[in-house]
């Protein structure tokens, strides 16, 4: 017994092979938490991109679809594209249009603020207005970062319809 304690009292430290096991382990340990971690924020960022584009398309839906409900003195284009109407916000001769940061304006001005879009993170990438037999039919396509697009298509009946 004697000779087990005096030879556990001779010892001085680890070895090199303990101290680079330790370090192989602690790497390890440390590639595994930092792959959850990065696959874990990516979802984060795509399910709340998804989340926010779902709410922008929304809004736009509600907002679009007020609008055009009480349009009057509707004009089209030869293809039953929306060219100008009476706004009961923007007054006679509203036209819709996209800005340069994907932004949809009436009349020059924003109908949402940026802050609605992400603050630029999000736009509209393409839409369209047609308007047949008192009913608009509204086309929207919303993209952001990582990779996220929502689309949606809606129908409006002009309440004031007198094309």
């Amino acid at each position: 017994m004697k000779r087990i304690i005096r030879k556990l009292k001779n010892r001085q430290g680890l070895t090199l092979v303990e101290m680079v096991a330790a370090a192989g382990v602690l790497a390890l340990l440390s590639l595994i938490l930092n792959t959850g971690l990065l696959m874990a924020q990516n979802s984060y960022y795509t399910m709340t991109g998804e989340a926010e584009s779902q709410l922008l398309v929304s809004t736009l839906t509600d907002l679009l679809s007020n609008e055009l409900r009480y349009a009057r003195d509707v004009e089209v284009n030869a293809d039953g594209e929306l060219v100008r109407y009476t706004s009961a916000n923007y007054g006679r001769n509203t036209s819709l249009a996209l800005n340069a940061e994907g932004q949809l304006e009436a009349n020059s001005r924003l109908m949402l603020s940026s802050g609605t879009y992400g603050n630029g993170a999000y736009q509209i990438q393409s839409w369209s207005i047609v308007y047949q037999d008192g009913l608009f039919t509204v086309t929207l396509d919303i993209a952001g970062g990582h990779d996220i697009s929502n689309q949606t298509e809606f129908s409006v009946r002009c309440l004031n319809a007198s094309a």
